[in-house]
């Protein structure tokens, strides 16, 4: 287990967007769990699921067409831990990422990245009926941006229980080669084709929504 909790890598802008974010997954977490419908109501109205986008709506999920799920499906979280983890990762990295392109830059970055995430783990369960929720494919992307923008970066981290510190450089390798790991191993219900993918296209993709010096 290696967990982030600070980077040293100070910004020059306020990061209006990554708070933005943060605050939008939140609330719609909190609509998930507090809203009049129900947790699983609504986890299943708006999150991806593979079938969905070639055989169209399942009888229980109607609320919207299946391709805008692409969008919405990255704002739901299947529970506090899930969300409290991608939020600190969006937070610790997602700040300097947009220092380096602009808050709509960002977003658009953001957005488009989570979507292909999907498409890929879409692509290798093309037929699967199961929920795919968060914000990991999106935030990979970002981790995939900073590791090319920002390898020197200091990242404070917890190795179980003991602080390290280590370059963005030598944490993000490790991260990444924990998602393949799990990918090969398909350890659990993360999809960790979206990380992956997210990840990839992350490093790919930023540079075209950087803000020109």
């Amino acid at each position: 287990m290696l967990l982030p909790y600070k980077d040293v890598n100070p910004t020059r802008h306020f990061p209006f967007m990554t708070i933005i974010l943060i605050l939008a997954n939140i609330a719609v977490f909190l609509y998930q769990v507090f809203g009049p419908y129900g947790f699983d109501v609504i986890s299943r109205q708006f999150a991806l699921i593979p079938y969905e986008l070639h055989k169209g709506n399942l009888p229980d999920s109607t609320w919207i067409p299946p391709f805008l799920s692409l969008g919405t499906y990255m704002f739901l979280h299947a529970g506090p831990g899930h969300l409290a983890f991608n939020m600190l990762f969006l937070w610790i990295f997602g700040n300097n990422i947009e220092d380096r392109m602009s808050p709509f830059s960002f977003l658009v970055f953001y957005l488009l990245t989570g979507v292909i995430s999907a498409l890929a783990f879409e692509a290798i369960f093309p037929g699967s009926d199961v929920n795919l929720v968060g914000a990991s494919g999106a935030i990979s992307a970002v981790l995939g941006a900073y590791l090319f923008l920002f390898p020197r970066a200091q990242v404070h981290a917890l190795l179980f229980i003991f602080p390290v510190r280590m370059s963005a450089l030598v944490f993000l390798i490790i991260w990444f080669i924990m998602q393949i790991s799990g990918f090969l191993g398909q350890e659990g219900s993360v999809a960790w084709i979206s990380h992956i993918t997210g990840f990839v296209s992350g490093i790919i993709l930023h540079r075209f929504f950087l803000k020109r010096r």
